[in-house]
């Protein structure tokens, strides 16, 4: 082999050499890519993550305020049928016993009208 094959083959495996560590360096600089990006999904989940823990606390909280406030409901309208019952109950009262208070109010006023002729 002459010295300018063999120049020749060394200049070959330097631009093959070259070429591979070029190679590298694309392939290192892909790979610091993908590892910050695959930093930046994790942040990113776990942000999703601790939102998503938030969110569940306050339905969670939500939810437990829907159950009261549908339990206070419930006891309003006991209360309301409660109270209605009552009022059925005093209007029929008043009815049966309306002309008997008329005879009380009658009575009444004879009692104060011979007391104030008593009284004179």
């Amino acid at each position: 082999m002459t010295f300018e094959e063999m120049q020749a083959l060394i200049s070959d495996m330097l631009a093959v050499q070259r070429e591979l560590q070029e190679s590298q360096l694309r392939y290192q600089e892909s790979q610091l890519r993908d590892r910050e990006d695959t930093n930046r999904n994790r942040e990113d989940i776990l942000l999703l993550i601790e939102q998503t823990k938030q969110l569940s606390a306050v339905q969670r909280s939500i939810q437990e305020d829907q159950i009261r406030d549908r339990q206070d409901i419930e006891l309003m309208l006991e209360n309301a049928k409660k109270q209605e019952r009552l009022i059925d109950r005093l209007i029929g009262y008043s009815l049966s016993y309306e002309s008997d208070k008329l005879d009380l109010e009658q009575r009444m006023t004879e009692l104060e009208r011979k007391r104030a002729e008593r009284d004179r």
